[in-house]
């Protein structure tokens, strides 16, 4: 019983820190390191703003996304590397998609990397 309310808790600190970080850079886009080099690149205001709501959604997904790891290893009796692995291929799925959304950029490399995860998850199931 305190094992399963210790975990609750630290889920919901590792949730509330990816959300705290969300919430500062909507708010506070000159206090996040990421900003500070969208804005050093000085391409306009519509870029600026996409690229804040591209780390709000980052951060928002990459929270849910622990949380996701944590609850297929534990809950679903997963092994670790395929739950972080489903978990990183998501957060690499939503970058591409948010990145395309309120930038209108693609993203080839987080494509890429949203690719080879996808592969290594097919591959690891098929061997397994």
């Amino acid at each position: 019983m305190t094992g399963t309310i210790l975990l609750i808790a630290l889920l919901l600190l590792t949730v509330s820190f990816f959300v705290w970080l969300a919430i500062r850079v909507k708010r506070h886009p000159e206090k996040d390191e990421n900003m500070k080099k969208v804005m050093a690149e000085q391409r306009g205001s519509e870029y600026e703003e996409g690229m804040q709501n591209v780390y709000m959604v980052n951060y928002l997904s990459t929270g849910l996304a622990w949380v996701l790891a944590a609850v297929l290893e534990i809950f679903f009796d997963m092994e670790a590397f395929p739950s972080m692995l489903i978990s990183a291929t998501g957060l690499c799925l939503v970058w591409v998609i948010a990145k395309l959304r309120y930038t209108g950029e693609f993203s080839k490399s987080w494509f890429v990397a949203f690719a080879i995860g996808l592969a290594l998850l097919v591959v690891y199931l098929i061997v397994k």
